[in-house]
């Protein structure tokens, strides 16, 4: 009988111990699913996928090990991780987050709002890139962005997701903007997702949120309540997510990660920031 979803990433060099450090956190708060990584070695609790180096440019790497490795995986749902995540407590099903649809990542922040303060995205004018989107057919009123280091794809979309992302990426390089892998989840998410509403981050922040902006730079996720920054409106709004994309804790989770594949494991080891006093965790930019 075919398991209902897996998480999976691909990694390598210091990535492999981030994901070392991220199956380890998942699986000290009670997370038993299984966890597929692709890697230039064996990862403590994953099944393990060897792999030679791979084109990293654009992270489009993402795409194209769904399309033609993770598809043949035996499970109805994928859940990508980018390396650099930390679990703090027990998600529960994050299938909830689909709403009957085949894909879910969190739709982020709102590129036609009135107020926001950046006038791009990945150097694409907010403008065009609204414009970009409605050319390729999306109806939406609004048109956010994503971060893709946590999203969701039914097995049966994988073939539709990949083909709608790569179709944008090529339009957009036409035009002159190289995105990354971002921009193309995006719109393949606007176009399958049905209502975006129902998949932004202030919707579903109690499952994933990322820390771009560093409330938890160089310690691990605390799993206390922080302030969330829209990319481009620059508003702030309290996140206490179950799983956080650790932006600015590559370091620490490198070192939790080599702890964690050591003979000795993490026995003994306290995560960095464990012992950080209860509060609301600050951009970093509010200590200044």
């Amino acid at each position: 009988m075919r398991s209902r979803y897996c998480y999976w990433s691909v990694v390598d060099g210091p990535y492999t111990d981030m994901m070392a450090a991220c199956v380890q956190s998942a699986r000290s708060v009670g997370v038993f699913k299984d966890f597929h990584v692709w890697s230039d070695r064996p990862i403590a609790g994953a099944i393990h996928h060897p792999t030679e180096p791979f084109d990293k440019r654009f992270y489009l790497f993402k795409l194209v090990f769904l399309r033609d490795q993770v598809s043949r995986l035996d499970y109805d749902y994928f859940v990508w991780l980018d390396a650099d995540t930390w679990f703090v407590r027990q998600p529960g099903d994050v299938l909830r987050t689909l709403q009957g649809a085949p894909i879910h990542a969190s739709l982020e922040s709102d590129a036609c709002a009135s107020g926001n303060q950046r006038p791009d995205w990945c150097g694409c004018p907010l403008d065009k890139y609204a414009s970009l989107m409605r050319a390729m057919g999306v109806r939406s009123r609004v048109f956010f962005n994503v971060n893709a280091g946590f999203w969701i794809v039914q097995r049966e979309a994988i073939g539709t997701l990949c083909r709608l992302a790569l179709d944008l990426w090529a339009v957009a390089r036409r035009q002159g903007y190289e995105f990354t892998e971002e921009a193309p989840l995006a719109y393949a998410m606007h176009l399958l997702c049905g209502n975006p509403y129902e998949h932004t981050l202030r919707t579903t922040a109690d499952l994933w949120a990322s820390d771009w902006t560093g409330c938890f730079a160089g310690r691990l996720p605390d799993g206390q309540p922080w302030w969330f920054v829209d990319y481009f409106s620059g508003e702030r709004f309290l996140v206490n997510p179950a799983i956080i994309h650790a932006m600015r804790s590559k370091e620490a989770l490198v070192g939790w990660g080599q702890s964690a594949g050591s003979p000795e494991g993490t026995k003994g080891v306290e995560p960095a920031g464990a012992g950080a006093e209860p509060g609301i965790a600050l951009p970093a930019e509010a200590n200044d």
